[in-house]
């Protein structure tokens, strides 16, 4: 046998070893470990293979539908889907067991960590450009960061793997056992410390930058400093954080926030007076405030559906108005006088007639621009929301931007909730076929980094800062300053600005909240009768046909491994209560 020779395999997630005697053609999709070493592009393009399989966009996986990719917000109780068959649905009310979780909130990443480990070990013995040699390495370890996250948010402490393991190497180095959840939070920052010194402070689209490892620093610091503070201590530390260390991280935190906020590289968006177009643009704009996106190119093959999904019966045919809006969601966007979002909400008896524009279009300009409601005016014409008008319809008051009204509203709009998901669906787009949209998917923007830092200084016990932090995001919105601040307060902000973006199921996991807010809670949408004579609503409140029952016990704070990973490496512990 002639020497192995190790190749990069650029069509499939991992690396193998390829050698034989009498075998001299090498594959198209294979590319030596040598030529790689010499030449930045190779890796640049081993690198893009390791982004697109990072799953920044939640629920993204190899062969699921794309009405999929909508789990997390399922689960963290912001808004239901269309159908009890939808996995979104079923992963709400799955309670997981020795077996493991279910399979669209389940994610285990070490093939494409093993690919990353691999760059990084052959970019150490790289002989092109060391500074270019540097940004790759860099780069590879923010993408590691990433995916360990990813995996700590769900499991805790997780077997660290940080070099590339050979099928031959022996049994106890590639059995790794789980590593203390603090040592994985502690490595995936160090990791995203070394994108911060090596990585350039702009790049292309889609690409990791310094900002970057900032911003999900800041992200990833603040959840090990709420696990330090409100979590429970396990004896092993495999799903707790001395508390303390807490104050370390909630300095992390918001120093990691702070810094992207004042380099003035990525400033909140402010793009024109309508405060309402300001906030939903960027959504779909290309924009400074995005610090990370995952982008999507028709041309290449790579897109997704989320207008074909989220767009209302009428403007969207067949499988629109997916995302409806649960009414205790609704509570929690005020008024722009600052009064409370659910003051109207004694009126929807089916009895008291109002004024949609005092009860709708008097709420925070953020809500307006990340929902479907109804009469809204969207591409010229009203989304009717209405399960019956009372009187004659056609002859009656025309709707808000002055067509008649329909009788009813179509089916789609009105059989669940009463408003519609509308952030990220970008106006200009009309009837969009499925599989067609290029819109980005915002992983890091500066919104959250002024929310992080608002939270961590709280807990820092400087409150100035954070009344300061969180008043300024207000302002970009058009609303009024809040003169006290507490936890809930900051919380509700961040419920309310980062509505719909996936990250309210992972903040009630880390504050402990989500037994107090997700087990068992009634849910409720709205249905609207309108009156023809003169545009006036009344509504009721109505229980879901389905998924009542969404269970959160203590045990869930931690995904189970699953008895096929625990058989594959005896060396890992299952979480507790599995």
């Amino acid at each position: 046998m002639k020497n192995i020779v190790k190749f990069l395999i650029f069509a499939l997630p991992l690396f193998i070893l390829i050698g034989c005697a009498d075998l001299d053609l090498q594959p198209t999709d294979m590319i030596a470990e040598d030529a790689v070493k010499k030449d930045p592009k190779l890796v640049e393009a081993f690198l893009t293979k390791i982004y697109a399989n990072a799953n920044f966009e939640p629920n993204e996986g190899r062969g699921y539908p794309n009405q999929d990719r909508l789990t997390d917000a399922v689960l963290g109780g912001e808004y239901t889907l269309m159908a009890p068959w939808q996995q979104g649905i079923q992963a709400s009310t799955h309670v997981p067991t020795a077996s493991g979780a279910h399979s669209r909130i389940a994610k285990f990443q070490y093939g494409n960590i093993r690919s990353t480990n691999e760059i990084i070990e052959i970019l150490n013995e790289a002989s092109f450009d060391p500074q270019t040699v540097k940004e790759q390495i860099a780069e590879a370890k923010f993408l590691r960061a990433w995916m360990y996250f990813e995996m700590v948010k769900r499991y805790g402490g997780v077997p660290l793997e940080l070099e590339p393991k050979q099928v031959d190497d022996p049994v106890e180095e590639l059995m790794i056992p789980r590593s203390s959840l603090k040592d994985c939070y502690d490595q995936i920052i160090a990791d995203l410390d070394a994108g911060i010194a090596d990585l350039p402070p702009t790049a292309i689209g889609g690409k990791a930058t310094s900002m970057a490892a900032r911003a999900l620093k800041s992200r990833a610091a603040l959840y090990a400093a709420r696990i330090a503070k409100y979590h429970p201590q396990s004896a092993n530390g495999l799903t707790s954080i001395p508390a303390s260390s807490a104050q370390a991280y909630y300095q992390m935190a918001h120093g990691a926030a702070s810094a992207v906020i004042e380099s003035g590289r990525h400033p909140l968006y402010k793009g024109g007076a309508n405060l309402v177009d300001n906030f939903s643009e960027i959504f779909y704009k290309d924009v400074a405030e995005h610090i990370f996106v995952e982008e999507y190119s028709l041309s290449l093959g790579k897109t997704h559906t989320w207008s074909g999904y989220g767009m209302p019966d009428g403007f969207k045919a067949g499988w629109g108005s997916n995302m409806h809006m649960y009414l205790a969601s609704d509570a929690r966007f005020e008024h722009v006088d600052g009064s409370p979002g659910n003051k109207h909400h004694g009126k929807f008896n089916n009895r008291v007639w109002f004024d949609i524009e005092e009860v709708i279009y008097t709420k925070d300009p953020r809500y307006l621009a990340t929902l479907f409601t109804p009469e809204e005016i969207f591409q010229g014409r009203e989304v009717w929301f209405h399960n019956l008008s009372v009187g004659n319809a056609a002859n009656g008051v025309k709707g808000r931007a002055g067509n008649v009204v329909p009788q009813r509203a179509p089916v789609r709009n009105r059989n669940r909730g009463g408003r519609l998901v509308q952030k990220r669906i970008d106006p200009a787009i009309e009837f969009p076929p499925f599989g067609t949209d290029e819109t980005p998917y915002v992983v890091l923007r500066t919104g959250e980094m002024y929310l992080n830092a608002a939270e961590a200084a709280f807990e820092m016990n400087k409150p100035v800062r954070a009344k300061q932090l969180i008043n300024t995001l207000r302002a970009r919105a058009g609303m009024p300053a809040k003169t006290q601040l507490t936890l809930d307060l900051i919380k509700n902000e961040r419920f309310v600005e980062l509505f719909a973006e996936n990250h309210r199921y992972w903040d009630l996991r880390t504050w402990r909240d989500a037994e107090a807010e997700l087990h068992f809670k009634l849910k409720q949408g709205s249905k609207w009768t309108r009156r023809a004579s003169d545009g006036k609503y009344k509504a009721n409140k109505w229980r879901w046909n389905f998924s009542q029952n969404t269970p959160f016990l203590p045990k869930m704070y931690w995904l189970p491994f699953g008895t096929g990973r625990l058989a594959d490496n005896p060396n890992l512990v299952e979480n507790p209560g599995y």
